[in-house]
């Protein structure tokens, strides 16, 4: 049998990557990555491009990338799939917590 991994909802342990920026690591194993980035209201998370490609999941809040749609809003339960060499900021009006999975290297 595998072992389930868990973790622990009670005590998060966010990080700061920027103002009105942290994330929470959930899971980062080789090739695999899964992180919580949430981003205050008004905020933007720091210019990146990508190695790798970038999945995102909407869970809470308004989600909003200038170079996706024309900086359309995307609120939660929407899906974005950011491929390699894809270059962004992705930023919120109101605030959101986004589910962000990839493959690490």
């Amino acid at each position: 049998m595998s072992l389930i991994e868990t973790t622990d909802a009670s005590a998060p342990n966010w990080q700061v990557v920027s103002e009105g920026v942290e994330k929470w690591q959930l899971r980062a194993q080789p090739g695999e990555n899964r992180v919580l980035i949430r981003i205050g209201a008004g905020k933007r998370y720091p210019v990146h491009s990508h190695t790798v490609p970038d999945e995102v999941f909407v869970v809470e809040g308004v989600y909003v990338d200038p170079q996706v749609e024309n900086g359309k809003r995307f609120e939660a339960g929407s899906y974005l799939y950011y491929p390699v060499g894809t270059e962004h900021q992705a930023s919120s009006p109101s605030g959101c917590i986004i589910l962000v999975w990839n493959a690490n290297r």
